[in-house]
């Protein structure tokens, strides 16, 4: 179930941003310094400067990455900083008339820069506790499992809570604010980010690197070799939460064929219960129904007439975790 409070959340983040088409790309790789994947469909794609990156498409940077960098649309700058996973317009966060684009940092490093001179950035990013929208200027976010923090280095922003329960208006950021949010704490808004969570800032962020984006204006670049991933590959993605879990049971259900893969799915079936009805159809199927007169042809009745079969009723279906 997905809170009131929430859902208006995600609502804020997208509305009054301009429409984006579905099946367009979003933007260029414009630098790879290391080792950088994408995450397409159900294959893994060695990342190449002057890739094209389209909707729902994961890119991820190894611990050893130094910098990636995405050019976007809009103008705005994406720079990576190592063991960084983010995906590119989630649809589980887009409606079907969706408007600007989104993202969603699940884990590491992000500098978020808009374009000069054109104002608030159209680009609306989600992390498992905190959501920033209308950036204007630049800022260093960083997901983690215990704690997310955004970090305004220039400009103004306006950051949202996720947790469950927490109201759904905007903390206002300006030069040199930061707000933290960990596990099980209210969110907290600081005039400069905590020492923990900016230990490691990647050098690479506090570089000037010109715009590239017109290199590949007109070319088309292939990724490289493409490999088939693994369950604990795609097992934060598959583990999220709730609101993105549902999309990737249709995305990655042709892996579960795999006996592995399948077999890891069901291990952690608590922590993805949206795969239940993919991985034991049966269950769900409807039994069949048994008429008076079919009933009385297959034997006599002898006692009292039995109330006919019916349909299965939703506390009769297979007991599942509730996201």
């Amino acid at each position: 179930m997905i809170r009131p409070a929430l859902y208006a959340a995600l609502l804020i983040l997208l509305a009054t941003l301009p429409a984006h088409g579905a099946d367009t790309t979003l933007g260029v790789i414009t630098i790879v310094e290391g080792d950088l994947v994408v995450l397409r469909d159900t294959h893994e794609l060695v990342a190449a400067e002057g890739l094209r990156l389209r909707s729902d498409d994961i890119v991820r940077s190894r611990d050893t990455t130094r910098l990636a960098r995405i050019e976007l649309d809009d103008g705005s700058v994406l720079d990576l900083g190592p063991a960084t996973e983010l995906m590119l317009q989630p649809r589980a966060f887009t409606a079907p008339a969706e408007r600007g684009l989104s993202l969603y940092l699940l884990r590491g490093w992000l500098k978020l820069a808009t374009a000069p001179a054109k104002g608030a950035s159209s680009v609306a990013l989600a992390m498992p506790q905190l959501g920033v929208a209308r950036l204007a200027g630049s800022a260093v976010v960083r997901a983690t499992p215990e704690a997310s923090l955004v970090f305004v280095e220039t400009g103004r922003a306006e950051v949202f809570e996720r947790a469950s329960g927490q109201p759904a208006g905007p903390h206002m950021l300006k030069d040199g604010d930061a707000f933290v949010a960990r596990s099980a704490l209210p969110g907290a808004l600081l005039r400069r980010p905590p020492a923990d969570l900016i230990d490691g800032l990647p050098r690479a962020f506090a570089d000037s690197l010109p715009r590239r984006a017109a290199l590949w204006q007109g070319r088309v670049v292939e990724p490289g070799a493409s490999t088939e991933p693994g369950y604990p590959s795609l097992a934060p993605w598959i583990n999220a939460e709730a609101l993105l879990r549902p999309a990737f049971v249709q995305r990655f259900a042709p892996l579960a064929r795999e006996r592995r893969f399948r077999s890891s799915l069901v291990a952690e079936l608590r922590a993805h219960p949206e795969w239940t009805r993919t991985l034991f159809p049966e269950k769900f199927k409807p039994k069949p129904v048994v008429t008076a007169a079919a009933r009385r042809t297959a034997a006599p009745i002898t006692g009292p007439a039995a109330a006919p079969a019916t349909e299965p009723t939703i506390a009769q279906a297979p007991k599942s975790e509730t996201p």
